[in-house]
């Protein structure tokens, strides 16, 4: 099989496709580079972006980045970027969230950046969908065996009897997840069990650009002064320490987090529960991930990259951590 397009790995400055001189969801701003979705810790104020229509238009809306600093590309388009053959593939994240599937048109080689993903399916966003490649670059979020995250049914189930337990008790339902992509799939939850709720004002802004870039989701209701009688909460998880969280009357809180696996996390949130509603790949499925890729080699990157790179070559990939202590094999491999 062809080798993959050569690709400089840096701790430093992040991850660059050399020879199509493309920067692969850099921290800071570089000339060209793919977003693959619009949370804060993937954007930066590149000269020449490439994403979905739907990031596309998140990046203008909450980060205000000139629309013709945007080169925006459909899912499943492909287009020639360079000599390289580039299709964006729903990733199933957030709103927009996409993979790069890449192939050199001379070699033949091909690559594939999963950026943030999950294969599960959820209410919010558009299922993950997949192209074979020689180079897999994936996320580590997850990558320790004990991150198995229950069915989408039974979160669904912890979540409603959480909300419903609370109006039983007479308490006010706060439900804490991040005001773009979490704070959608809970309002899509709760709308499919006919649970009403209300929105701090940066849930309801995020969820209203979405529905703006053309999403089906439940309109935002912004919660102005007492939160309706049986309504439930959607706000940021920074929502505990604002000042306005002091109004509400006797609230339960709960934490949507896929690190609510971890024992200890209700005491680390501060919160009364923690539900492991997660828009990231849990272990199995990054396992799984590399047997529908099928590459020839495999770079972790962002998370537990050391151990899911060993568990991955302990089911005979080659693998290999982008941080680490296999960095001299990584190098011999990719010059």
């Amino acid at each position: 099989m062809s080798d993959a397009p050569e690709i400089r790995l840096s701790l430093g400055t992040g991850l660059h496709l050399r020879d199509a001189d493309l920067w692969l969801d850099p921290r800071s701003p570089r000339p060209r580079a793919f977003v693959s979705h619009a949370h804060a810790d993937h954007v930066a104020r590149h000269q020449q972006i490439l994403c979905s229509p739907v990031t596309a238009h998140l990046l203008q809306a909450r980060y205000r980045i000139a629309r013709d600093r945007l080169s925006i590309q459909e899912f499943h388009e492909c287009r020639n970027w360079e000599g390289f053959l580039c299709t964006l593939l729903p990733a199933g994240h957030i709103a927009g969230s996409a993979m790069l599937h890449i192939v050199d048109e001379n070699s033949g080689a091909s690559l594939l950046y999963t950026g943030d993903y999950k294969l599960r399916s959820s209410r919010s966003v558009e299922r993950a969908s997949w192209k074979t490649a020689d180079t897999l670059i994936m996320e580590s979020t997850f990558g320790l065996p004990r991150y198995v995250l229950p069915t989408a049914t039974a979160i669904e189930s912890q979540l409603c009897d959480f909300v419903k337990e609370s109006l039983a008790e007479g308490q006010t339902p706060v439900l804490l997840g991040y005001s773009l992509g979490k704070a959608q799939e809970i309002a899509a939850i709760l709308a499919a069990h006919d649970m009403p709720f209300v929105n701090t004002a940066s849930v309801a802004q995020m969820t209203e650009a979405c529905r703006a870039a053309g999403l089906a989701l439940p309109a935002a209701t912004l919660w102005h002064d007492a939160i309706p009688q049986g309504h439930a909460l959607i706000a940021p998880p920074q929502f505990l320490r604002h000042k306005d969280f002091s109004r509400i009357s006797r609230p339960r809180t709960a934490m949507l987090t896929g690190w609510a696996l971890n024992p200890s996390a209700r005491f680390r949130y501060g919160v009364d529960a923690a539900i492991p509603l997660s828009d990231h790949a849990d272990f199995p499925d990054l396992l799984r991930t590399a047997e529908i890729v099928q590459p020839r080699r495999i770079i972790t990157v962002h998370g537990s990259t050391r151990e899911l790179a060993a568990s991955l070559r302990a089911r005979n990939f080659v693998a290999w951590s982008h941080f680490g202590n296999d960095q001299l094999e990584l190098f011999s491999d990719f010059p």
